[in-house]
């Protein structure tokens, strides 16, 4: 399966993930499937968990039959954790949508950053965490222990 036929499979199923003009809302308009939305993920929690995150929310977003309604606008790592900013959803779905995008988020706290292994270190200065083997060897990091045990923030 190439790049182009899983993307577009990915946007079939995640609606979200087709690349939109963000005034018009309209589909871009030379979409080659080359890339998805998802693709603003880093790409170690990509592989981790990205496609299971989409799929909790596909199910629930359903319940308020809202998939094609629901928009993402930015997918971003920043201190260290995902960042998933949407335009929001119906009430009846708002909190369960909120607590998805939580979990996922929290979760990536300890996922490598690269890889999608479980993180073992964090860099410091541009906070993000990794596993031993994609650990930045020319920046400072130190163990997830440590950094959960102190108040480095």
């Amino acid at each position: 399966m190439t790049v182009e036929e899983r993307n577009k499979a990915l946007c079939d199923k995640y609606p979200w993930l087709y690349p939109r003009n963000v005034w018009t809302d309209e589909k871009v308009e030379d979409y080659d499937y080359s890339y998805t939305l998802l693709d603003q993920m880093p790409t170690g929690w990509r592989l981790a968990f990205g496609e299971q995150m989409c799929e909790e929310l596909r199910k629930v977003l359903a319940k308020a039959n809202y998939e094609k309604d629901y928009r993402v606008v930015q997918i971003k790592e920043k201190y260290g954790e995902l960042r998933w900013y949407d335009n929001g959803a119906p009430v009846t779905i708002f909190d369960e949508i909120q607590k998805i995008i939580g979990k996922y988020s929290n979760l990536s706290q300890k996922i490598c950053i690269c890889c999608g292994k479980p993180a073992t270190r964090i860099s410091l200065g541009w906070i993000s965490p990794w596993c031993d083997e994609c650990s930045p060897k020319n920046e400072k990091t130190i163990s997830i222990e440590e950094w959960e045990s102190e108040d480095l923030i």
